[in-house]
């Protein structure tokens, strides 16, 4: 315990900030990792204690129910873009329960062309990030902490970076009442070696998930609040611009509810103890900043169920970003002891 509070201290002294919008490096290790987080909003730091992709995004929800449990997620992303996510989390002797994770991105096969057009090959670009995860749970108390390392590789056709990230989770669980409350700060880090010599910045984000269980009504909801980190989200989006009858141009108005409501992501989990459940949930900061003005509607939510067997778990999601597109995941999980 002493060795994992200095570990702590020393990752909670790394100075970084982060900023959205294509201004970090490793951008992946934001996304979904699991159908389950897809189909509640894409980022949910509480509350799937089931789901053995859950300490990815907060290594402080790590459990013992997770133990022999392999959990596989394939994501057929935008255009040909897919990504996949692979966890476990064994007990080792002397040690105890650990988590490992590996995530990896395709972004596809391109090709070569001079500044006239004329092709000249291919070339592919991906990313990947090995994890490793540790919880501790205050003895007699409601309480967990948790961290997560990750080492990061980027091949970006000839140029590559590699870089060094962590995660510090909290999680408040009350098992009696059903609530469960999580905090983490993500992807603090820097880089190890650069693309061409210069330093850029991690995804930093500061989450915050609330969630309840109800014991005699059958659902579990979800509130989420991402990238608290940065308080002014929102950006004005030009695509919702208006004219006036003169042909004056009417930029968005953003207001103080903007701000809040582009931090929030909430969800809703129907039949949470049952074998077959029913998820949905609406992220608003997506439909804010992907939706076109005649064409909102279906931005930012997602859906998505699961079929729990005694020997694995299946789990679909969609996403929908705009009316043009949306991604697909779908969610293995071996229950590895009823083998």
């Amino acid at each position: 315990m002493r060795r994992f509070l200095l570990l702590i201290t020393l990752y909670s002294g790394i100075l970084t900030y982060g900023q959205i919008g294509g201004k970090t490096i490793f951008n992946f290790l934001n996304l979904a990792v699991s159908a389950k987080q897809a189909a509640l909003g894409g980022k949910i730091f509480a509350g799937l204690e089931t789901d053995i992709f859950q300490p990815t995004f907060n290594p402080a929800t790590l459990n013992g129910g997770l133990q022999d449990q392999l959990g596989l997620n394939y994501t057929d992303y935008l255009s040909d873009i897919n990504y996949g996510n692979v966890a476990y989390a064994p007990h080792i002797k002397h040690i105890g329960q650990v988590y490992t994770a590996v995530t990896y991105i395709n972004y596809g096969r391109f090709q070569y062309a001079d500044e006239n057009g004329n092709r000249n090959g291919h070339f592919s670009a991906g990313e990947a990030a090995v994890l490793l995860g540790y919880a501790y749970h205050f003895p007699e108390s409601y309480w967990h902490i948790g961290l997560n390392t990750k080492f990061i590789l980027s091949n970006l056709e000839n140029f590559s970076s590699t870089g060094l990230a962590f995660d510090l989770g909290i999680l408040y669980q009350n098992i009696e009442k059903g609530f469960d409350v999580g905090f983490v700060a993500r992807n603090a880090g820097f880089q190890l070696s650069t693309y061409q010599g210069t330093q850029e910045n991690l995804p930093f984000e500061l989450g915050l998930t609330l969630s309840k269980t109800f014991k005699h009504a059958p659902f579990k909801w979800f509130l989420s609040f991402e990238n608290l980190q940065i308080p002014s989200i929102a950006f004005i989006n030009p695509a919702h611009n208006i004219q006036d009858p003169n042909g004056k141009v009417i930029e968005e108005n953003i207001t103080f509810a903007d701000q809040v409501f582009r931090h929030t992501i909430v969800g809703v989990e129907l039949f949470p103890r049952k074998k077959f459940n029913l998820r949905a949930g609406y992220n608003f900061r997506r439909n804010a900043e992907l939706s076109q003005k005649d064409q909102r509607f279906g931005s930012g939510f997602n859906f998505g169920f699961s079929l729990n067997l005694r020997k694995f778990e299946i789990n679909y999601a969609y996403s929908n970003y705009n009316f043009a597109s949306g991604a697909n995941f779908m969610s293995i999980t071996l229950h590895l002891n009823e083998f």
